[in-house]
């Protein structure tokens, strides 16, 4: 009991003036830094430039890419932004020239959640910048294709993409001489039934472009293929020598395969039968060669093939090379 009765008297004894104590104490130690200024130097530094102006673009990274900053302020965010890392973000509002010097400004620095970290210094000052310019144009998807449909099956409608543009902005090296962006194929043997297809657009060589959409939709509609005969399409030769030749036979029938949509809408009288006269050069008089027959005119999404698929093409005898 003596020992519990002396340590109430020891609390209780001048207790207004140990209360006043504390409350300065702490007081002061409220008004006293909680670590104490220096100063650092931060090297290697990122230097990342931000170009505004849409007609330009960064080429390549600044000369040089990293910097050294000279910082003060408390210790504790010192060390806490070296440990955190931090860059300097350059912003051009306008170029003027594709080579420039940029002088670099402290307030560039990224100093987050360090605001009582001051920038002292950036070394070196100025960096050198190289811009190009900037192209922005609108392109038509085309739908690439490979392979075959599935035996008996055709397209009834020609293959569409939604959207059917895209967006493309980036280096005038790169976009200008784009005419259309293509997708990556799309294999005809997985078409056996209608419906949607999602593609992406193939951006092999616009790493450094920005395209909008990246994918579209491919609208596809299949039907059973079926025939129709065309019959008796004269043979005409293209190109031929400058001597008189007989063909036989002069006419051939001309097997048109596809959907029944498409045959019913095409105009098949345009299909021509057409031998190459270039395989007919340097025929001796009375020489005879057998020559391929290719359909041409031949309508989007139809397939041709005459019959017969070759002919008989003769010089007659007694005509020579140059004489009428």
């Amino acid at each position: 009991m003596g020992a519990v009765s002396f340590i109430l008297r020891f609390i209780t004894h001048n207790a207004s003036l140990k209360l006043l104590a504390l409350v300065g104490a702490t007081f002061l130690w409220a008004l006293a830094p909680r670590s104490p200024d220096g100063s650092e130097t931060l090297t290697d530094i990122p230097v990342r430039i931000q170009v505004d102006d849409p007609a330009w673009l960064v080429a390549g990274a600044p000369e040089p890419s990293r910097v050294t900053i000279r910082v003060s302020g408390p210790t504790r965010e010192i060390i806490r932004l070296a440990r955190e890392g931090t860059s300097v973000r350059a912003e051009v509002e306008e170029v003027t020239s594709s080579d420039s010097l940029l002088r670099l400004r402290r307030d560039w620095v990224v100093l987050s959640g360090s605001p009582a970290v001051v920038v002292e210094e950036v070394v070196p000052a100025e960096v050198r910048v190289r811009f190009e310019e900037s192209v922005f144009t609108t392109l038509q998807v085309q739908v690439r294709t490979r392979g075959s449909l599935p035996s008996g099956m055709a397209l009834a409608f020609p293959l569409g993409t939604t959207p059917g543009v895209a967006r493309v902005s980036g280096p005038a090296r790169v976009v200008r001489d784009l005419e259309a962006l293509p997708t990556v194929p799309l294999d005809l043997a997985s078409l056996s039934e209608s419906g949607q297809r999602e593609l992406a657009l193939d951006l092999r060589g616009l790493n450094d472009a920005l395209v909008t959409p990246r994918t579209v939709s491919v609208g596809v509609r299949v039907a059973e293929e079926v025939q129709r005969l065309v019959p008796a399409v004269s043979v005409v030769v293209e190109d031929g020598p400058d001597y008189e030749v007989l063909l036989e036979p002069e006419e051939v029938e001309i097997v048109v395969r596809g959907a029944e949509a498409r045959l019913d809408a095409a105009g098949l009288g345009d299909i021509a039968a057409v031998v190459d006269g270039g395989g007919l050069n340097g025929m001796a008089p009375g020489e005879a060669r057998w020559v391929p027959v290719s359909a041409t005119g031949v309508p989007d999404l139809l397939r041709a093939a005459p019959v017969p698929d070759s002919i008989l093409v003769i010089r007659p005898l007694g005509r020579w090379e140059g004489q009428p």
